[in-house]
């Protein structure tokens, strides 16, 4: 990922992996909790929102970038109100989007899914605007888009093999 970077630190790098493993994390204990939580998919969403503010409040403070909000007098407009509770309700409902796919599919298949979806970004990127796509972009976008029909494949042909399996016991 960071073949292109000006340079690369054992800190980055450190990150770098954390977040993948807190990701994954996350996500094993979402698909657990979709079957376990005795709450309904909006209460799911909410109070993982709600949780998320227990953390990320102190982190704006100590970084001064609530002082910061609410000294800028350039963003307490009723545009800025208006777009930013419109990003709130999109996220949120994006949130419930994700919980959704991982309780109806599983973890790798989510996973699989968050890396397909830079695909067709870096292609709209390109189109809208105007973005320069070199030949290692091009084969990287190749590469995910076989890796994604290669997993589908794999996907449909277990669903099957499981299929004639249950019809030849039945």
């Amino acid at each position: 990922a960071a073949w292109k970077d000006v340079y690369i630190t054992y800190a980055g790098m450190f990150w770098m992996m954390m977040n993948c493993l807190c990701t994954a994390g996350y996500i094993l204990y979402m698909k657990f909790a979709t079957k376990n939580v005795k709450l309904s998919k909006f209460g799911m969403v909410f109070y993982n929102n709600v949780l998320c503010m227990v953390f990320l409040l102190p982190v704006t403070i100590v970084n001064g970038e609530l002082s910061t909000f609410l000294q800028t007098d350039a963003i307490h407009t009723s545009d800025y109100f208006f777009k930013n509770t419109f990003a709130g309700f999109v996220g949120f409902f994006l949130n419930f989007a994700s919980l959704n796919c991982v309780s109806h599919t599983g973890p790798t298949t989510y996973a699989i899914i968050g890396a397909l979806n830079k695909v067709p970004i870096a292609i709209l990127g390109f189109f809208l605007f105007d973005n320069k796509i070199s030949g290692e972009t091009w084969f990287f976008i190749v590469v995910s888009m076989c890796g994604g029909f290669l997993y589908s494949y794999a996907k449909i042909y277990a669903g099957r093999k499981k299929a004639r399996s249950h019809q030849h016991k039945g």
